[in-house]
């Protein structure tokens, strides 16, 4: 966002904070290329394909998130946010998520990421700061995302 908060998506019926993001089909030519499918489906976010930097990984041990599919890394990205739609259903799962906007150290403690989910929150807001002119987002209180003004 350009106050340098991030988007959390919540599933209303199983309340769980999560980013955008999924798993990599075989119609997707990247992560990356992912991560601009699940945004526009999860939460209704355009990002541009060409501006997403990749942070780092978390290891999960089992997978939860996607069901319990065991053992693997979800990989870390970051991008500007180009425009927001109005929310829709995402025709992955049916569902209408919750979209809210909270500052990253918020968004890591939502998550339960602990130490190495706080560095990274740091790291992708020093890096949107650096690489997109987003300022640092101040301590803030999480609120619903708006339609409404955004665009870079």
């Amino acid at each position: 966002m350009p106050d340098g908060r991030v988007v959390v998506v919540i599933d209303p019926a199983d309340p769980l904070a999560m980013l955008p993001g999924g798993t990599v089909e075989t119609t997707d030519a990247s992560p990356e290329a992912t991560l601009v499918r699940e945004a526009a489906e999860e939460a209704q976010l355009t990002l541009p394909l060409g501006r997403i930097e990749r942070l780092g990984w978390v290891y999960d041990a089992t997978g939860a998130v996607h069901g319990g599919i065991g053992e693997c890394a979800r990989l870390r990205l970051a991008a500007p946010i180009t425009a927001v739609g109005p929310s829709a259903t995402d025709p992955a799962s049916g569902r209408r998520y919750a979209r809210l906007l909270a500052t990253p150290e918020q968004a890591a403690a939502l998550h339960g990421w602990g130490d190495h989910g706080y560095q990274q929150a740091a790291q992708a807001a020093r890096l949107a700061h650096e690489q997109w002119d987003i300022p640092l987002a101040a301590r803030s209180p999480i609120t619903e995302i708006p339609t409404e003004g955004i665009g870079r």
